[in-house]
């Protein structure tokens, strides 16, 4: 399975920007991203480990409303 790279603006939505079959290259890929975006614009970028880009999206869709500590009731 590859992992994506994908540019997050705001809440949901997703821009994807490629793919590595490899951990190290994508990691470097998202660093340099981050390091080259503006501070205070809004946009992310993440990278996930999935089979296909829109299993990649739902993932990244249901790891960003995932606030809620265990155990907080």
């Amino acid at each position: 399975m590859p992992f994506f790279v994908f540019k997050i603006i705001g809440e949901n939505d997703f821009e994807y920007l490629g793919e590595e079959e490899k951990y190290r290259p994508a990691r470097e890929k998202v660093r340099q991203l981050r390091a080259a975006s503006e501070a205070g614009d809004g946009v992310t970028y993440r990278m996930v480990f999935a089979k296909t880009v829109g299993q990649g999206e739902k993932l990244l869709a249901t790891t960003e409303h995932d606030d809620k500590i265990i155990g907080d009731d």
